[in-house]
């Protein structure tokens, strides 16, 4: 039995592919790339598509012409292009725009301007594209999730469509974000009394979902995906509302940080609410700890934070424990009850006495 040969394309999509073809080239895609992919039938035309649409430009220079042509060393020009997160690329392949060269430039001159040796340099660009490669990610998952176009060429221009009514607005989104976010860890940095070490007076909490690893093995991917996220939305909802600070978010557990106790005892009051069991969530769990920190590259460390980690570990589903400091801070609060539970042995740290932090009972509802 011999296979049948493939049908030639239909005139709408013959002319569903011109179209492709004709953004793809004003989005600097030269016809000897696209003569070249065209072997490879339409997965290749989709993946120039997603390269080319979500960075346009002709890839015109190879490493060295970058080095050459950005006025900068090889040496240091690698060492940036893998703290922004990126694969070493071959002396000899021809990948890189005006852009590029634009963006190791303005890189060089920032540090430089900054008097930021290169060790320092090359942390904040390690610290920036991890930051944006998370935002980049989360953002392709939920334009996978809405894309329900199935046909290769089809896709393709619903690709072209979502990237011309989009980008330039994340474009400016993503400045502003970072503009207002600038400006306000600026007014913290105002406020702060380090002390002689350097180290800063904060109160720091940690939340975690208990049971966490059962629960995974009981729901389908995108039931626990859809868990993760409204335990996000809700965890940075109830500790802005607070007055506090997002730290970081790693799946079942989220790190906040305040300047006062208060601020941060109502964030994790508030989050014991937000995050039930009555609402579809695994028993939370809560840790805060006041002291010094040393902030670093956005995160914070030390002992304090150290403690409060430890805290989150032995507190019951439900509850929130706190250490004797934070306890001191909200003894005159009427807002609060905090009463001492038995001594526990916290890794690393000892036997600690932990006091339990409840809503004082006037304010329970």
């Amino acid at each position: 039995m011999t296979e049948s040969s493939p049908q030639p394309p239909s005139s709408e999509e013959h002319a569903a592919l011109q179209r492709v073809l004709e953004a793809l080239m004003a989005a600097g895609v030269n016809e000897t790339v696209l003569s070249e992919a065209a072997p490879e039938g339409l997965d290749a035309i989709q993946r120039i598509v997603a390269r080319y649409l979500t960075f346009p430009g002709a890839r015109r220079y190879t490493p060295p012409e970058v080095y050459a042509k950005a006025g900068v060393d090889e040496d240091w020009a690698i060492a940036l292009w893998r703290a922004m997160g990126f694969p070493e690329v071959p002396d000899d392949q021809k990948v890189f725009t005006d852009a590029d060269v634009e963006a190791v430039q303005l890189a060089t001159q920032l540090f430089e301007r900054a008097h930021l040796d290169r060790a320092v340099a090359l942390q904040q660009a390690r610290t920036m594209s991890q930051a944006v490669s998370r935002v980049a990610f989360a953002n392709q998952d939920v334009i996978a999730d809405f894309t329900t176009e199935t046909d290769p060429i089809r896709r393709a221009e619903e690709a072209i469509s979502l990237a011309k009514d989009t980008l330039p607005a994340l474009d400016r989104l993503l400045v502003y974000m970072y503009r207002r976010h600038l400006a306000a860890a600026t007014e913290q940095q105002l406020l702060i009394e380090g002390s002689e070490e350097g180290a800063t007076n904060m109160t720091i909490g940690f939340a975690d979902l208990s049971r966490f690893t059962s629960v995974t093995r009981e729901l389908e991917p995108r039931d626990l995906a859809m868990l993760i996220d409204g335990f996000n939305g809700e965890a940075a909802d109830v500790i802005v509302e607070a007055g506090g600070r997002v730290v970081k978010m790693i799946g079942d557990e989220v790190m906040f940080s305040s300047l006062d106790a208060e601020a941060a005892a109502m964030a994790a009051l508030g989050l014991l609410d937000a995050v039930s069991p009555d609402k579809g969530y695994p028993p939370l769990r809560v840790g805060v700890a006041t002291g010094g920190v040393i902030p670093r590259e956005g995160d914070l460390f030390g002992p304090t934070v150290n403690l409060a980690n430890r805290l989150v570990v032995v507190a019951r589903p439900g509850t929130v424990l706190v250490d004797r400091a934070t306890r001191d801070a909200l003894a005159s609060d009427a807002r609060f009850e905090v009463s001492p539970i038995a001594a526990r042995h916290l890794k690393g740290l000892g036997r600690v006495r932990p006091y339990r932090l409840r809503a004082a009972a006037a304010t329970r509802s």
